[in-house]
């Protein structure tokens, strides 16, 4: 038996070159890191307003609502 490298996938060399694009675009790598994270920070804020936390928890509109007297 011998030992053969393993092919690296092709998901792999695609975010390569997607990482160079990033970074000719923005010029260093740091400003294109900037960039990334300016825009996941972007995403991750409209996320956290589009999602109601008591459907994502399971207890929808608890606590929402008065809580109905007994009788």
């Amino acid at each position: 038996m011998t030992a053969e490298p393993l092919e690296e996938p092709p998901e792999a060399d695609e975010l390569e070159w997607e990482i160079v694009e990033l970074v000719d675009e923005y010029g260093t790598e740091r400003a294109a890191l900037r960039a990334t994270y300016q825009t996941l920070k972007a995403v991750l804020a409209d996320a956290d307003r589009a999602v109601s936390r008591g459907f994502v928890r399971g207890l929808f509109s608890q606590g929402a609502r008065p809580v109905r007297a007994p009788g």
